[in-house]
């Protein structure tokens, strides 16, 4: 739904922009479009300060990079990958080739979900994040699993550019569901044997959060898929689409460690050890190639994120958007 505040004039004036940029996409070669796309992020990475500098800072923050320079070089990969996914977006249903998506990590559980020759896969939780192309992700489960699946998603902003893009996305055997209110949905596909995806790697507010640690720091991830499988028994599974090198819309899917937990009884804490285990699941594929990973989320609740007081309030946080790298490192001693 489009967010408080937006009319229909602002609707349609960002629709037909899109729509423009749209098309034009879709008649150029892949190639050629994924070259433009690059260049233009290189540009946006040169110019933009906000998201630019909040990725340098979490990369430091992660340690997945040293130092300064070695965050904004990871972080140039990161601005060509979105760049990259944007075009694959677009092009979903013109470049899409089962064949190209191979399998990566743990073989075992992908031969478990992936059996092939038309053979149903076991059904899953399945634990994914905004890494790679998790646009893809969908589309060929239901190709390789040979089954249903439903997705938990945020309606866009603008649903008109909403519908332009899930017209890709959704099939006969790829249902989409809202996370607000979709949690009976997501009961019944489980019910009937489908498996469900739950994009786990943004900060989750309200009382879905449950604090988890990841690359070693304090954030609020979603609770629902621990309780989904706490009351199913369903295993999760951490799976990510990893772009290969290369400009040939070809992709891994990267099975992690199936998760299988016995209740102790005591709810709360077994909703906060399974929320940490497929936290941890998916930090372990993340770490493999993490400049596919999207770093300009606000993902911590120590960096990047301001506290609020008792009435409500934001009041003065951890950092200020736009700081440098290296002051962020000041503040925190």
């Amino acid at each position: 739904m489009a967010k408080k505040g937006k009319n229909r004039l602002m609707i349609y004036t960002e629709y037909c922009g899109f729509a423009i940029l749209y098309y034009f996409i879709r008649l150029l070669p892949l190639k050629l479009a994924y070259m433009l796309a690059r260049g233009l992020f290189s540009i946006l990475f040169l110019i933009e300060r906000k998201h630019k500098n909040r990725s340098i800072q979490h990369l430091m923050h992660a340690g997945i990079a040293k130092d300064e320079t070695e965050a904004r070089e990871i972080a140039k990969k990161f601005f060509a990958s979105f760049a990259m996914l944007l075009v694959e977006v677009v092009k979903l249903d013109q470049c899409y080739d089962p064949a190209k998506v191979t399998v990566a990590g743990n073989l075992e559980n992908a031969r478990r979900f992936w059996p092939g020759n038309g053979v149903k896969g076991d059904q899953a939780i399945i634990i994914t994040a905004h890494y790679g192309n998790w646009e893809v992700a969908g589309m060929n489960w239901t190709v390789k699993s040979a089954g249903n699946l439903t997705s938990i998603m945020r309606k866009f902003d603008n649903p008109l550019i909403g519908e332009m893009i899930l017209k890709h996305r959704r099939s006969e055997h790829h249902k989409l569901v809202d996370k607000k209110g979709g949690i009976r949905d997501v009961l019944r596909a489980l019910k009937n044997g489908e498996s469900v995806a739950i994009l786990t790697d943004q900060h989750a507010g309200g009382s879905d959060g449950v604090e988890t640690v990841f690359f070693g720091h304090p954030c609020m991830t979603h609770a629902s898929p621990a309780q989904l499988h706490l009351k199913t028994g369903i295993p999760l599974l951490p799976y990510l689409t990893r772009r290969k090198a290369g400009d040939n819309f070809e992709f891994e899917g990267v099975f992690g460690d199936i998760i299988e937990y016995t209740p102790t009884g005591n709810r709360e804490k077994d909703v906060a050890a399974v929320a940490q285990l497929y936290t941890s699941g998916l930090e372990k594929l993340i770490a493999e190639q993490p400049e596919q990973w999207l770093w300009a989320h606000r993902r911590w609740t120590d960096i990047n994120r301001r506290k609020k007081d008792r009435n409500g309030k934001k009041t003065g946080g951890n950092t200020t958007e736009g700081e440098s790298g290296s002051t962020q490192e000041e503040n925190k001693k």
